[in-house]
């Protein structure tokens, strides 16, 4: 009878010690494939040549003294950065008034190329009026990426996404981002950076932005939460985690227990329909037809960039009147722009 239990739990340990040590040990080349290799070897020689508990205890004393290594094993804010990754941002307050330093504003030039371009701006907290939500699918439809954009009326929109900082060459991976391969990063850049990058840099990704049905408390408060997790990241790094640690975990980390659990928090592709049946969607559409008149990818790649925001709210469903009445008196917070020096291109 132990050997049900003993044999899966030596397969699942060693399944998981042999992506550590090809990742974390051999950085994904050769030597992690020599590396991944000896790790199963290993573990069968266990299970052929030993008893079931002499297996269990050989095992479980080497991945102790593995795992151990393994969680001392540091972030860092010094590696190769991508272009469009390699400056944190930091949020200072001064007052009513926000400052944003490393607020990334690149202009979009066709699929894989940008100029990434770093600003320096400032919000008056007396102006936040409401905070969207922009939801991008990639891939599929059973995992999204949720940002959050706030409205500072003539100040302009301010949005926070919760990504992978990449590094140079480095692409999205699922099984990287279970190890140490990653760091984790508050991007905080203007709206047409958030949209345009989606729908122009990048191919095949659906991005739907909503109204969150929200009183100013609440818009309030969950802009503290980024702006406090932002500056946490500023001056400590943290590990990205593909499950614990990830774009909607952090997000629910931050609101602590103001959000009672639900699954679609963990396998995110159904999070704007979870929104949606709590009532966070400003809109009484059936759902379905919310999200096929939320789409934004079009409407975004044909909007005038000086007036990005006002163009693409028009048309689309839960923006009254009154918001881009308010739009119009100031595109998106020019007066306010102050680049910062040796702005990089990619």
């Amino acid at each position: 009878m132990t050997e049900l239990f003993i044999y899966p739990v030596i397969f699942l340990i060693a399944l998981w010690s042999s992506g550590a040590l090809y990742f974390d040990v051999g950085d994904g080349g050769w030597k992690g494939w020599g590396l991944f290799g000896l790790c199963w070897i290993a573990a069968s020689a266990a299970v052929l040549l030993l008893t079931p508990l002499l297996a269990a205890f050989a095992v479980g004393i080497t991945f102790t003294l593995f795992l151990l290594w393994w969680l001392r094993q540091e972030p860092s804010h010094e590696r190769a950065w991508d272009a469009c990754f390699d400056r944190l941002p930091k949020v200072s307050r001064e007052g009513k008034t926000i400052r944003v330093t490393n607020m990334r504003h690149s202009r979009y030039v066709s699929q894989g190329k940008c100029e990434v371009h770093w600003e320096e701006r400032c919000f008056d907290l007396s102006k936040l009026q409401a905070v969207d939500a922009m939801i991008i699918f990639w891939g599929g439809t059973w995992k999204c990426h949720p940002m959050a954009i706030f409205d500072f009326g003539t100040d302009g929109k301010l949005c926070f996404s919760i990504e992978v900082r990449y590094r140079e060459g480095e692409e999205f991976g699922i099984l990287p981002g279970i190890y140490r391969q990653n760091e984790l990063m508050y991007v905080v850049c203007d709206e047409r950076d958030a949209i345009l990058r989606r729908c122009i840099y990048y191919a095949d990704i659906d991005c739907y932005l909503y109204r969150l049905q929200s009183d100013i408390e609440f818009a309030r408060g969950l802009l503290e939460e980024y702006i406090a997790a932002t500056n946490e990241i500023f001056e400590n790094p943290k590990w990205y985690h593909a499950f614990c640690s990830n774009c909607t975990t952090e997000i629910i980390r931050n609101r602590r227990e103001e959000v009672p659990w639900d699954w679609r928090m963990l396998l995110n592709g159904r999070f704007d329909k979870m929104l949606y049946d709590k009532q966070l969607l400003l809109n009484s559409l059936p759902f379905d037809e919310l999200k096929a008149k939320s789409r934004v990818n079009e409407i975004a790649q044909s909007a005038q960039y000086e007036h990005f925001a006002e163009e693409i709210r028009k048309r689309l469903p839960g923006f009254d009147e009154h918001d881009r009445a308010k739009s119009k008196a100031e595109p998106d917070g020019e007066s306010k722009v102050a680049e910062s020096p040796g702005a990089s291109k990619a």
